[in-house]
């Protein structure tokens, strides 16, 4: 194969190579003289031009960068949409009880008892989905320090304690139910574990309601097993029921 040969066959590859190769340098002093190698080079340096512009856009130095910024985005959104229904839920069930009870405390150590639940229960309602055992235990700490500060000796009142029962597990359903329509659309799932801090933090905001409307609200014992006990049946039976609620279908398929 002759020089002219060589150039002209490699004209493309020549073209690529740094202007101070020495190959590349060698072959255009050749085409100095050679119009067919000059002519074979300079259609070598469109094509590399051609190439150059057709060439796709480098790589992020992370392809899965952008996609994993923007999934923990959308979990970000979906926690403080949860983190909010919950809260307005626990302090929707707070008002809608106290104000449709024809009877309401005006004693100033009840309404403190009650403001300090419901502050607790909307901060807990809130966590619930982040700190979820802290929540459970921080709610049933709650009700039990409340009706320990509030009670006096006095009566049981078992059927009173059975509707205040279902004030408070209808407070938790409510709590617990605001939280999964807010994630209904989205990505994430509510687990057991936090779902039975829903439902406690929703729990405390019936006790807190109930200790301005309930009429055994001073006895102790009727405290304990009945309003405190109520938090721990609204968490125990949320975390046992849960897993078995989101296998039920929504509906026809």
């Amino acid at each position: 194969m002759t020089g002219c040969e060589r150039v002209r066959a490699a004209a493309a590859g020549l073209a690529a190579m740094p202007p101070s190769h020495p190959e590349r340098v060698a072959a255009w002093d050749h085409a100095r003289s050679c119009s067919g190698c000059r002519r074979a080079l300079l259609e070598g340096q469109r094509l590399q031009a051609l190439l150059a512009e057709a060439a796709p856009d480098p790589l992020a130095a992370d392809p899965l960068a952008g996609l994993s910024q923007g999934l923990a985005a959308g979990l970000r959104r979906e926690a403080r949409r949860r983190a909010a229904a919950s809260a307005l839920a626990a302090g929707a069930a707070f008002l809608v009880l106290v104000l449709l009870s024809r009877q309401r405390s005006r004693a100033a150590a009840d309404w403190a008892a009650a403001g300090s639940l419901g502050a607790a229960s909307l901060a807990l309602s809130a966590l619930a989905s982040r700190r979820a055992r802290l929540v459970s235990t921080a709610a049933v700490a709650a009700a039990f320090l409340a009706a320990a500060l509030s009670g006096v000796a006095g009566p049981l009142g078992a059927l009173q304690g059975l509707e205040c029962l279902a004030v408070e597990l209808a407070a938790a359903g409510a709590v617990l139910g605001a939280g999964w329509l807010a994630l209904r659309r989205g990505t994430t799932s509510v687990l057991p574990a936090a779902a039975a801090a829903a439902a406690a933090a929703g729990a405390l905001a019936g006790d807190a309601a109930l200790h301005l409307t309930c009429a055994a609200r001073s006895a102790l014992p009727h405290l304990l097993a009945f309003h405190a006990a109520g938090v721990v049946l609204a968490a125990a039976g949320a975390a046992a029921l849960w897993p078995v609620l989101r296998r039920v279908p929504a509906g026809p398929p």
